[in-house]
């Protein structure tokens, strides 16, 4: 948990450095273009989720932060 809540930062600080010292390095990997336009595919593309589909989501967050919450209580041992 110690080096797991540092790691968005140092992630960001990697991200922006690379921004700042090589802005192009990054944008050699991104393909501004897409390759098919209009083109759209998976369940994202299918419009505004329905009530079943955000309560679904919502269990399994609500399950894998208290599966993380159990995890960490164990570690911790409390």
């Amino acid at each position: 948990m110690h080096w797991q809540a540092r790691l968005p930062a140092a992630l960001a600080a990697i991200h922006n450095f690379i921004r700042d010292q090589d802005p192009m390095d990054i944008d050699d990997i991104m393909d501004p273009m897409d390759p098919e336009p209009g083109a759209r595919a998976g369940e994202l593309a299918q419009g505004v989720p329905r009530a079943a589909e955000r309560d679904r989501a919502n269990q399994r967050r609500d399950r894998i932060a208290n599966e993380m919450w159990d995890q960490y209580v164990a570690y911790r041992g409390v």
